[in-house]
């Protein structure tokens, strides 16, 4: 389908479609049980269930689903060797989608999940040993009252096909992945306009294309009791063409004078969230810290037994220390009419930063689940002025960014002695007295090349790739190695 021939229009779905398609499947699987996986609210359905309530479905209301679904179609178009148009056009030259006021929330089900697979959330079918990366994600979007005539472009793309999944149209697209490190390097957009909705799963690299085609041929769609404004929702056509950020420049060089810089073993005070003994949330300004020391180590035998991330475990070698890190040099490429390539590649140590730190409640109130946040970044200094860096952003003569298969990383600290179930992550003291001290460790793998760059952030902020104004207020910890 030529972009030219796309229609702007879409002609009006007669509303007793749509209650005749919700009437019929309310109706076939009224008696259908759902349960929850781990407690959370994802619904799993078994594969004989979802397939004995979707030929029932099929047999019951194909004619209705197909007079409804056919008058909307979505579409791909190559421009160039690598890029990709997505959009949806509709059957004839006038009318448009007639849109209620308020339309139903869905639950998303899946009828088919690879062997090894299982929901983390509602939005999350992933492979746990993971952690986060990879799998599928699902989100929706709202199709578009009366303008289809915007069309998203997607670039670098390897592999690209329009198909049907299941009863309804669809786009699957590979993006090129020059490393497979748990990134969503393909995506299905599903056309649903019985939900008034556009469904984009995000299939990360350790998904394989065949068992993505089967995960989204067999989701099980549902709307639930929860009524939605439609006024409210996020469109088809602000996805693709998202509005311009108007926010300020992020702050990422400042002259070195205006930058607070302590030392190891310096006692500083920076400002804690928590709670009181009465379960309210505060802010503690009274809260000193102090860098102890910081220990560069080729191995993780400073971390004993507990609490060792899996994949860092998994970064060891035979002899007992860390493995090289091998880093990919890449020039970009327009996305067109050329793609990323690696131009040259480098083998490089990864070493454990270790820091122990000390928190000190100066003030006369008890602080309970006090969140503590290391964040490791790396700035250079030179010419009077610090400035930070991505060491993935960093570019040179002939190469654009850098990519690795091991597993360094700044920011946030992977590796923390203490913490408690409470919160996201567990990094909370669970109580801090008055005038009472508790040491905790934090832990980094980091590149060798990176060691003389190294700056502590223990503000609590967790800003790592910009100053911050909590940041400029607290100062950093110099940490050179």
């Amino acid at each position: 389908m030529r972009l030219e021939d796309m229609k702007k229009d879409i002609p009006e779905t007669p509303e007793f479609i749509h209650t005749m398609i919700q009437s019929e499947v309310k109706k076939q699987l009224q008696d259908t049980k759902v349960v929850n996986i781990q407690t959370r609210r994802v619904k799993k359905w078994t594969g004989a269930r979802v397939a004995a309530a979707i030929a029932v479905c099929v047999l019951a209301t194909s004619t209705i689903v197909y007079a409804g679904t056919k008058l909307y179609h979505m579409f791909l178009e190559k421009q160039g060797a690598y890029s990709i148009v997505t959009g949806i056009k509709a059957d004839g030259s006038t009318g448009k989608i007639n849109l209620p006021e308020r339309i139903h929330d869905i639950d998303i089900s899946a009828g088919y999940i690879p062997e090894g697979m299982e929901w983390i959330d509602e939005f999350h079918l992933e492979y746990p040993e993971h952690d986060r990366t990879g799998g599928f994600s699902f989100a929706s979007v709202l199709l578009d009252e009366d303008d289809l005539s915007k069309v998203m472009q997607d670039k670098n793309v390897v592999d690209c096909e329009e198909r049907t999944f299941g009863n309804y149209e669809g786009v699957y697209l590979k993006y090129n992945d020059l490393a497979e490190d748990g990134s969503f390097n393909q995506r299905i957009y599903l056309l649903r306009p019985d939900v008034y909705r556009v469904i984009t799963v995000y299939i990360g690299d350790d998904i394989s294309k065949e068992d993505a085609i089967k995960v989204v041929e067999n989701l099980v769609i549902t709307e639930n009791d929860t009524m939605i404004e439609t006024a409210g929702l996020y469109t088809w056509s602000e996805m693709v063409s998202p509005e311009e950020s108007s926010g300020e420049a992020v702050m990422t060089s400042i002259a070195d004078n205006k930058l607070l810089m302590h030392q190891i073993g310096e006692v500083f005070d920076i400002s804690a969230s928590g709670e009181d003994r009465d379960g309210n949330y505060i802010e503690n300004d009274k809260i000193s810290v102090c860098v102890d020391a910081v220990q560069v180590e080729d191995n993780l035998q400073l971390l004993g037994q507990n609490n060792v991330p899996e994949e860092w475990t998994d970064a060891v070698g035979t002899d007992g220390n860390l493995v090289n890190n091998t880093l990919s040099y890449i020039k970009s490429g327009n996305g067109i009419d050329s793609v990323d390539e690696i131009v040259k590649t480098e083998s490089v140590k990864q070493k454990l930063v270790y820091a122990t730190v000390t928190y000190t409640n100066k003030s006369d109130e008890e602080i309970n689940h006090m969140l503590y946040i290391g964040t490791l970044l790396l700035m250079d200094h030179e010419d009077g002025s610090y400035q930070i860096y991505d060491p993935t952003e960093q570019s040179g003569d002939d190469y654009d960014r850098v990519i690795w298969d091991g597993v360094a990383r700044t920011a946030e600290m992977t590796y923390n002695s203490i913490s408690e179930d409470y919160g996201n992550g567990g990094n909370y003291i669970s109580s801090l007295k008055p005038g009472e001290s508790i040491q905790v460790n934090m832990a980094w793998i980091v590149n060798e090349n990176d060691l003389n760059n190294m700056y502590l952030n223990l503000n609590g902020d967790g800003a790592a790739y910009e100053f911050s104004d909590s940041m400029l207020k607290t100062g950093l910890v110099d940490i050179y190695q």
